[in-house]
């Protein structure tokens, strides 16, 4: 939740652009979210939105250890109440599977939560902050980078394309600031159309070229990450990049066929 863009946060369940929007200002203005219930400070998150999207965003080292989990916190009573049972914190509960043996779920089954939710419940304290879809690629920024201050030239990161223009793509890399990749630092190869290359929402690895903390702006590049050019049909357009080959600027011959080609002559 302290680090997903606002793009990220509009697909969470109950959550639009704009109070995604609310969100990453709330924690632009006030700092780091501390405890899921500080969700409810936002603008515009009420309660049956809270219900909805608060299981789905997490907090790594927040107040309540089970704002890293999956848990929702409308069952933190319940494990609240196992660890009082064995005398024991939630931390213990997590870290020691020798307490988590000792729990007799029946004796949590209420007319709320079933057996399956309390058995979720345990696999989640068994490995907290796992992702449930085995299929899904887990996206997250790169957990030593927060500001615009953090970034150096040379560094390699990954991030979300938030935006495409004909100049180019903006890049989000979890510093409140998307930075520019610019049309001639998308690929390798010549691009003619951004949107040819990358699209919003695309998970990409940039290079940081250059950083303005002043005037908060960010070069990047993604050049050498083996982006390739795609046609509308999805299959490689190579026939530019044979062209920039082909030409050679010393060869009087090379550079009217080139020409030729260009212009289809």
């Amino acid at each position: 939740m302290n680090t997903a863009s606002k793009q990220l946060l509009s697909y969470v369940s109950g959550i639009g652009e704009g109070l995604a929007k609310n969100i990453v200002d709330y924690r632009n203005e006030h700092g780091a979210f501390k405890s899921r219930k500080d969700l409810l400070k936002v603008n515009r998150m009420g309660d049956k939105v809270f219900e909805q999207c608060s299981g789905f965003l997490r907090i790594r080292d927040g107040i309540h250890p089970l704002d890293k989990s999956a848990v929702h916190p409308e069952a933190y009573h319940i494990v609240e109440k196992m660890a009082n049972d064995l005398n024991c914190s939630i931390d213990d509960l997590i870290n020691d599977k020798d307490l988590r043996k000792k729990i007799n779920l029946m004796s949590y089954v209420t007319d709320a939560i079933g057996l399956p939710t309390l058995k979720d419940i345990m696999s989640e304290l068994e490995k907290p902050g796992r992702d449930p879809r085995k299929s899904f690629e887990v996206f997250s920024f790169d957990e030593h980078v927060h500001s615009i201050e953090d970034l150096r030239e040379g560094m390699r990161l990954p991030g979300i394309v938030t935006n495409v223009t004909n100049f180019g793509a903006f890049v989000d890399v979890g510093v409140h600031q998307d930075g520019l990749v610019h049309i001639s630092q998308l690929s390798d190869t010549f691009v003619d159309d951004p949107n040819m290359i990358v699209k919003v929402g695309q998970q990409v690895w940039v290079n940081v070229t250059e950083c303005d903390v002043k005037r908060k702006r960010i070069a990047l590049s993604m050049k050498g990450e083996g982006i390739v050019k795609q046609s509308s049909s999805g299959s490689k357009q190579t026939s530019k990049k044979e062209e920039v080959e082909a030409y050679d600027p010393n060869d009087m011959m090379s550079a009217l066929a080139a020409l030729k080609g260009k212009f289809k002559k």
